[in-house]
């Protein structure tokens, strides 16, 4: 991807969140992450090391500590992108428990140690096979707690609001490693298709999970996105090789 694709590319268009949850809420996503309004919204766009970074600044009062965030990617021509209704608190109880008080952190995304590659086989990741990606062995960026829940939002299970607990801490108070932290939300994406695999409430047969359609080798688990407190979405794309029938 050159500097002139680069330039020309759009958030709300070609950014791996756009892609997943749709321009609307990848804009409600953003405002939240930079505690703005919408329209005022401000990212820039680079090129470097080979791919798309969308830039911003983060939010008042943290400038001075830390750099621009990179708040997404723009998305490589090597399969789509699993689209996902973004996840948000329907009870009560849940919307005190697990809406943010604290400043959202940005997206984590699985780079490559060559700067160039993108995102890990859910199985290689589920199988620990991590140790190649930029940061594998240094701490997470998921913040203090001791834990958090994966939620996944599948497009064409619209029922099935699918979500697991991991650990984040060990016993020392230690955030677990990069590698730890990809291997183990690979994990709950395993559990999840095989929860979807026998489930009723499907919507739409495009994204059908089990055999002869879609299964855990044609999905590539590219970064994960935080969007409430305690609350991390994986980012996942569908490897080239898998032809998906859209009925177009």
């Amino acid at each position: 991807m050159d500097s002139q694709q680069i330039i020309q590319s759009h958030l709300l268009i070609d950014g791996y969140i756009a892609h997943m949850f749709g321009p609307q809420d990848a804009e409600a996503y953003h405002a939240s992450l930079l505690r703005t309004e919408p329209r005022l919204i401000q990212w820039h766009a680079s090129g470097s090391e080979f791919l798309g970074h969308f830039f911003a600044a983060p939010p008042a009062g943290l400038e001075s500590h830390q750099q621009d965030w990179v708040i997404d990617l723009a998305t490589k021509d090597t399969g789509l992108v699993i689209p996902q209704q973004i996840w948000a608190p329907r009870k009560p109880s849940d919307a005190q428990r697990y809406v943010y008080h604290e400043q959202l952190r940005p997206p984590i995304f699985f780079i490559h140690k060559d700067g160039e590659s993108l995102g890990i086989p859910v199985t290689e990741a589920a199988a620990g096979n991590c140790m190649h990606l930029r940061g594998a062995d240094q701490a997470a960026a998921v913040g203090p707690t001791n834990h958090t829940q994966i939620r996944i939002n599948w497009c064409g299970y619209r029922y099935l609001e699918w979500s697991d607990q991991i650990m984040i801490q060990r016993q020392t108070k230690e955030t677990i490693s990069l590698e730890k932290f990809a291997k183990y939300v690979a994990g709950k994406v395993l559990k999840f298709m095989e929860v979807a695999k026998s489930s009723a409430h499907v919507n739409d047969q495009r994204w059908l999970i089990g055999d002869n359609h879609i299964t855990p080798r044609n999905v590539i688990l590219i970064g994960v996105i935080q969007v409430s407190q305690g609350s991390w979405m994986p980012i996942l794309q569908l490897n080239n090789g898998f032809a998906l029938c859209l009925g177009m």
